[in-house]
């Protein structure tokens, strides 16, 4: 007569809360971060955002509702998927000469909702130094061709446009 193998019960419950714990994952904060702006010698500027995801998996929110910058549109080309950790630096967006009031990209992640400082424009306390990564790739965008109030990609080489601060 052969016997038939069970798995341990502490082995079964263990593996039933890891994979709970995996799925949680999911449902902690991401908050996005206004890391500044840079000004331009065209009166243009560049806005600078970031995000911090708590989660240890890359979480996937599409742009809208729970994914959107105020004032809209919503969807200003901004991540969709969040990888885990603080990552600077993954949304430039160029503000036209006569932009007046602010942007705030809110995320929400589980039943958590993060958001941007209200005051994500032109504002002085805001203004990135020289001596920082996010000032040298925000000086790589092409703010003559880009696209104003979307995310854009800064160059690969640094902008021939404007001067250096």
């Amino acid at each position: 007569m052969r016997r038939l193998r069970t798995v341990p019960p502490l082995i079964l419950t263990f593996a039933v809360a890891l994979a709970s714990a995996a799925g949680a994952q999911a449902n902690r904060p991401i908050y996005p971060v206004y890391e500044g702006y840079v000004p331009n010698d065209d009166g243009t500027a560049v806005l600078v955002f970031g995000y911090f995801n708590h989660n240890s998996v890359a979480v996937e929110i599409p742009a809208g509702e729970k994914n959107g910058f105020d004032p809209g549109p919503a969807d200003r080309g901004q991540p969709t998927v969040f990888e885990p950790g603080r990552q600077r630096n993954v949304c430039f967006v160029v503000l036209p000469s006569d932009h007046e009031g602010n942007l705030q990209w809110t995320v929400t992640s589980g039943e958590h909702t993060g958001q941007t400082t209200e005051r994500g424009g032109v504002d002085t306390l805001y203004l990135i130094e020289n001596i920082s990564m996010a000032y040298h790739l925000a000086r790589r965008v092409d703010t003559a061709n880009a696209e104003r109030g979307v995310c854009v990609e800064p160059e690969s080489e640094p902008a021939t446009t404007g001067s250096e601060r």
